[in-house]
């Protein structure tokens, strides 16, 4: 689980590709009569968010989806925003769904398509029960397909399950990276990192998972000796962080940490090499070739 907005879910597999925060505050301008005006601090903005979905059948219901999001946006009801981390994000409302279609079938049930989901704080009261992610999934496609309309489902090739893992494992890296980088700021706090210190362990053996998956689906491609070495190289850097914080310790932690991030951002590094090569084979999947 990526996260839950109210009672819709977002899976690994189906996650928003990008996440835009914006934070205000408001200021009253005081007119002099001479010079420029002076400000005064009234009050803060409502936090809004944008969330940026690609959706594919592949991986889910694309249709199910919007369906779902618009239903929200009609129920005109407060959502709490969580994070599968367990990060929760504050209340918002549902302010609007747009969808740009990518691709339909011969009958123009929708294949693919780009959701936008803007969502703006909520400042009443609130007093609904906050949902509770179940966690990351042990396997990325634990349903081979998804249906949409009464197509059968969509068979999922090797390497529409190399690119599912990829994505995932970059993901995963970039949380766990940007979560060592947020640590590091804090600075040489022990007592500080040593709390911090099993949520970061954790995301690291998150980031593990898909990259041993990836390992072994490109194993399974005739051309993906190179997919291999690149899985493997970053998952034995995301190993060296996961010996370096098991266990942690509050005479080392500060050590631990910093041998641990830059072992994530190698490993973040190594697969982001593999980005043009990750980029034809997605091509090639969306010209129907693989």
């Amino acid at each position: 689980m990526w996260a839950v907005l109210g009672d819709i879910e977002f899976e690994l597999r189906n996650q928003p590709s990008r996440q835009d925060d914006r934070a205000t505050a408001d200021y009253a301008q005081h007119a002099l009569i001479q010079g420029k005006p002076r400000l005064e601090w009234v009050g803060d903005g409502l936090d809004e968010l944008t969330l940026e979905l690609t959706l594919h059948a592949l991986l889910a219901d694309p249709e199910a989806q919007i369906r779902r999001l618009k239903a929200a946006l009609r129920a005109h009801a407060p959502l709490p925003y969580v994070l599968g981390s367990g990060d929760y994000r504050g209340v918002y409302l549902l302010t609007e769904v747009g969808t740009t279609t990518r691709r339909t079938d011969a009958q123009g049930r929708l294949i693919s398509a780009t959701i936008s989901v803007s969502l703006l704080e909520y400042s009443g009261q609130y007093k609904k029960p906050l949902p509770v992610p179940r966690g990351l999934s042990n396997s990325l496609l634990a349903s081979p397909g998804a249906r949409f309309g009464d197509a059968a489902q969509v068979t999922v090739t090797p390497i529409q399950q190399v690119l599912g893992m990829a994505r995932s494992a970059g993901n995963l890296l970039r949380a766990g990276v940007e979560a060592y980088s947020l640590a590091k700021s804090q600075g040489n706090n022990p007592s500080l990192l040593m709390g911090q210190a099993s949520q970061l362990l954790s995301l690291t053996g998150q980031a593990l998972t898909p990259l041993l998956g990836l390992q072994e689906g490109a194993g399974l491609l005739s051309e993906g000796a190179d997919l291999v070495q690149v899985a493997a190289r970053a998952a034995s850097e995301v190993q060296y962080a996961q010996s370096a914080m098991s266990p942690p310790s509050l005479e080392n932690i500060v050590s631990q940490v910093e041998y641990a991030a830059g072992h994530m951002e190698e490993a973040q590094s190594t697969l982001t090499g593999a980005s043009t090569r990750l980029a034809k084979l997605a091509a090639a999947v969306i010209t129907r070739r693989a």
